[in-house]
């Protein structure tokens, strides 16, 4: 009997080990599709990679570092995302009527850079001329460690709200009528007015 568990177990295990190599590509959250409650960000993950190099589209680097002492803003987005698309143009909007009271807007693609003209050209139809970097392993493992689903990857879009001070104060997945755009809006507003939430 145990010879024969055997001998299945080793049919088996080919075509589960296929089934696993053809799983399908990471893709962005459906905005039908309820996303899950976010985790606990990993605050001390976070604060590691505050300091870490981001590459703009120009080639020029900043850090997250950078706006300390302002409520920053950080979304994780890409151009084939259709609820990141959604929400470019409200954080355009954000960024303008906010980023004279102390908001940073910081958008980080995971578009490749070979898809440069594409990101480029996306801005400008969005009007988000805030500032815009490529993401990197460093930032995504920091920032959205213990947010994937499915397929592996974390989802996108991600939504980090920073407290002056650079802790992490609200974190958003996905998009969620209820705590969209508005919402992070009434997050800003309290934190500019002494909250810490």
């Amino acid at each position: 009997m145990n010879k024969l568990k055997f001998t299945i177990s080793l049919l088996i295990m080919p075509a589960f080990s296929i089934a696993c190599n053809t799983a399908a590509p990471p893709r962005p959250i459906e905005s039908a599709i309820a996303p899950r409650p976010s985790p606990t960000p990993d605050a001390e993950a976070i604060a590691e990679v505050q300091n870490v190099a981001i590459e703009k589209l120009d080639g020029k680097t900043f850090k997250l570092a950078d706006f300390r002492g302002k409520v920053v803003v950080v979304d994780f987005w890409a151009t084939y995302c259709p609820p990141c698309v959604k929400q470019m143009p409200q954080l355009a909007d954000l960024s303008k009527r906010y980023r004279d009271k102390g908001v940073e807007v910081v958008g980080l693609t995971s578009d490749e850079k070979a898809d440069q003209g594409k990101v480029t050209e996306f801005l400008k139809k969005t009007g988000a001329d805030y500032t815009i970097g490529y993401d990197n392993r460093w930032l995504s493992s920091a920032f959205l460690k213990g947010t994937e689903d499915e397929t592996g990857s974390p989802p996108i879009p991600q939504l980090f709200v920073l407290a002056r001070d650079g802790r992490v104060v609200e974190h958003l997945i996905g998009d969620r009528p209820q705590r969209g755009i508005d919402y992070v809006e009434r997050v800003v507003n309290q934190l500019l007015n002494g909250a810490s939430k």
